[in-house]
Protein backbone atom coordinates (compact mmCIF):
# COMPACT_ATOMS: atom_id res chain seq x y z
CA UNK A 1 0.00 0.00 0.00
CA UNK A 2 1.30 3.05 -1.04
CA UNK A 3 0.93 6.58 1.33
CA UNK A 4 0.98 9.82 0.14
CA UNK A 5 3.24 12.25 1.92
CA UNK A 6 2.24 15.99 2.74
CA UNK A 7 5.77 17.07 2.63
CA UNK A 8 6.40 20.26 0.34
CA UNK A 9 3.00 20.95 1.05
CA UNK A 10 4.13 24.16 3.19
CA UNK A 11 5.81 25.86 0.88
CA UNK A 12 3.16 26.44 -1.20
CA UNK A 13 1.30 27.48 1.49
CA UNK A 14 3.74 30.04 3.09
CA UNK A 15 4.71 31.53 -0.47
CA UNK A 16 0.61 31.91 -0.81
CA UNK A 17 0.33 33.88 2.67
CA UNK A 18 3.79 35.94 1.51
CA UNK A 19 2.09 37.35 -1.08
CA UNK A 20 -1.14 37.98 0.19
CA UNK A 21 0.78 39.85 2.93
CA UNK A 22 2.87 42.17 0.61
CA UNK A 23 -0.39 42.96 -1.30
CA UNK A 24 -2.27 43.76 2.29
CA UNK A 25 0.33 46.11 3.12
CA UNK A 26 1.05 47.67 -0.10
CA UNK A 27 -3.02 48.34 -0.20
CA UNK A 28 -2.94 49.83 3.46
CA UNK A 29 0.31 52.06 2.59
CA UNK A 30 -1.55 53.50 -0.18
CA UNK A 31 -4.22 54.92 2.05
CA UNK A 32 -1.36 56.87 3.71
CA UNK A 33 -1.73 60.21 1.47
CA UNK A 34 -5.16 60.03 1.06
CA UNK A 35 -5.39 60.65 4.68
CA UNK A 36 -3.12 63.04 4.48
CA UNK A 37 -4.55 65.29 2.54
CA UNK A 38 -7.75 64.51 4.23
CA UNK A 39 -6.23 65.89 7.19
CA UNK A 40 -4.95 69.13 6.03
CA UNK A 41 -7.40 69.72 3.83
CA UNK A 42 -10.16 70.04 6.80
CA UNK A 43 -7.75 71.74 9.50
CA UNK A 44 -7.27 74.42 6.42
CA UNK A 45 -10.75 74.55 5.64
CA UNK A 46 -11.40 74.91 9.67
CA UNK A 47 -8.87 77.45 9.81
CA UNK A 48 -10.45 79.22 7.08
CA UNK A 49 -13.55 79.54 8.33
CA UNK A 50 -12.09 80.94 11.88
CA UNK A 51 -10.33 83.30 10.59
CA UNK A 52 -13.35 83.97 7.65
CA UNK A 53 -15.57 84.65 10.81
CA UNK A 54 -13.59 87.00 12.86
CA UNK A 55 -12.52 89.69 10.90
CA UNK A 56 -14.79 92.82 9.99
CA UNK A 57 -14.09 93.68 6.76
CA UNK A 58 -15.39 91.36 4.29
CA UNK A 59 -12.45 92.13 1.35
CA UNK A 60 -9.81 91.47 4.06
CA UNK A 61 -11.81 88.26 6.24
CA UNK A 62 -11.83 86.66 2.54
CA UNK A 63 -7.68 87.35 1.82
CA UNK A 64 -6.90 86.50 5.32
CA UNK A 65 -8.92 83.15 4.99
CA UNK A 66 -7.07 81.92 1.70
CA UNK A 67 -4.22 83.06 3.25
CA UNK A 68 -4.46 81.06 6.32
CA UNK A 69 -5.88 77.97 4.51
CA UNK A 70 -2.95 78.23 1.99
CA UNK A 71 -0.55 78.35 4.91
CA UNK A 72 -1.62 75.26 6.65
CA UNK A 73 -2.00 73.65 3.76
CA UNK A 74 1.99 73.88 3.20
CA UNK A 75 2.85 73.66 6.71
CA UNK A 76 5.56 71.21 7.11
CA UNK A 77 3.51 68.90 9.64
CA UNK A 78 1.30 68.36 6.77
CA UNK A 79 3.56 66.13 4.76
CA UNK A 80 1.20 66.31 1.38
CA UNK A 81 3.62 66.22 -1.56
CA UNK A 82 2.05 66.09 -4.70
CA UNK A 83 -1.20 66.52 -3.66
CA UNK A 84 -2.88 68.84 -5.44
CA UNK A 85 -5.15 71.25 -3.42
CA UNK A 86 -7.69 74.35 -4.62
CA UNK A 87 -9.16 76.85 -1.83
CA UNK A 88 -12.46 78.64 -2.39
CA UNK A 89 -13.78 81.52 -0.07
CA UNK A 90 -17.13 82.65 -0.08
CA UNK A 91 -17.11 85.41 2.34
CA UNK A 92 -20.69 86.81 4.36
CA UNK A 93 -22.33 89.53 2.78
CA UNK A 94 -23.24 91.38 6.11
CA UNK A 95 -22.99 90.61 10.12
CA UNK A 96 -24.58 87.78 11.08
CA UNK A 97 -24.39 86.13 7.88
CA UNK A 98 -22.62 82.50 6.28
CA UNK A 99 -19.57 82.32 4.78
CA UNK A 100 -17.91 79.12 3.52
CA UNK A 101 -14.59 78.00 2.67
CA UNK A 102 -13.57 74.95 0.62
CA UNK A 103 -10.52 73.08 0.01
CA UNK A 104 -10.15 70.70 -2.69
CA UNK A 105 -7.68 68.07 -3.11
CA UNK A 106 -6.39 65.42 -5.54
CA UNK A 107 -4.21 62.83 -3.95
CA UNK A 108 -1.57 60.54 -5.68
CA UNK A 109 -2.50 57.03 -5.80
CA UNK A 110 1.13 54.97 -4.89
CA UNK A 111 1.74 52.15 -6.80
CA UNK A 112 -0.50 52.93 -9.47
CA UNK A 113 1.62 50.77 -12.41
CA UNK A 114 1.08 48.06 -10.35
CA UNK A 115 -2.38 48.20 -9.40
CA UNK A 116 -3.64 49.68 -13.07
CA UNK A 117 -5.85 51.73 -11.75
CA UNK A 118 -6.80 55.91 -13.04
CA UNK A 119 -6.02 58.90 -11.60
CA UNK A 120 -8.15 59.60 -7.70
CA UNK A 121 -10.59 62.25 -8.33
CA UNK A 122 -11.22 65.75 -6.47
CA UNK A 123 -12.60 65.46 -2.70
CA UNK A 124 -13.57 68.33 -0.70
CA UNK A 125 -13.79 69.39 3.07
CA UNK A 126 -15.53 72.24 3.54
CA UNK A 127 -16.85 74.91 6.85
CA UNK A 128 -19.12 77.76 7.19
CA UNK A 129 -19.07 79.91 9.82
CA UNK A 130 -21.53 82.82 10.48
CA UNK A 131 -19.93 86.12 10.72
CA UNK A 132 -20.03 87.18 14.72
CA UNK A 133 -22.33 90.56 14.47
CA UNK A 134 -20.79 91.88 17.49
CA UNK A 135 -17.39 92.26 15.86
CA UNK A 136 -18.91 93.09 12.80
CA UNK A 137 -19.17 96.76 11.98
CA UNK A 138 -20.22 96.14 8.31
CA UNK A 139 -22.87 99.17 7.06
Amino acid sequence: MKRISERGQAMPETALFAILAILMAFGLLSWIPLHRARTAATAAAYACSQFLSQSPDPARAQHNAVRIAWETLNADWSATQGVNYRVQVSPPDGPGSVGQCLVSYQAPILFNGLIGSSAGGWNDAWFMSRSEAWKARWQ
